[in-house]
């Protein structure tokens, strides 16, 4: 055995022995049979939440990145994210938001749940996250 096979085995972790569903930020969140719950924080809605769609409307970003931050050190394990919004340009903003709230480690480490019914959408917000990432149903 190499040393570097034998370093391997000894003490590199391996994400593929565990049987349970993983999501990451920056930080892993593994679903076991122990977890009774998970909080989705909600707020970063845009159908969800009128504070929200006025902000990404005026472009207040800096306001919009505060609300996933309260959400986070709210106690939310995973940030929903949603864009749907007929006068939005949608796939833009979910970008944007997307690419800020990257830099931001305190909001980042926490998986993020992409939520919409528009495939553009998703796949706009896909190619902005590196991290496995949920995705909600849509029609």
């Amino acid at each position: 055995m190499s040393l570097l096979e034998e370093y391997s085995s000894k003490y590199m972790f391996k994400w593929h022995n565990i049987p349970y569903m993983k999501l990451s930020g920056l930080e892993p969140l593994i679903f076991t049979p122990d977890t009774n719950f998970v909080n989705v924080g909600e707020r970063t809605n845009v159908t969800g939440s009128k504070k929200f769609l006025r902000l990404i409307k005026e472009e207040n970003f800096e306001e919009a990145i505060n609300i996933a931050r309260e959400q986070v050190e709210g106690g939310a394990q995973i940030i929903d994210i949603n864009m749907d919004e007929g006068m939005l340009d949608g796939e833009k903003a979910m970008v944007r938001f997307l690419h800020l709230i990257a830099a931001e480690p305190d909001i980042s480490r926490v998986p993020v749940m992409i939520d919409s019914s528009k495939w553009s959408i998703i796949e706009a917000g896909l190619k902005c996250i590196q991290e496995k990432v949920l995705l909600t149903p849509f029609p």
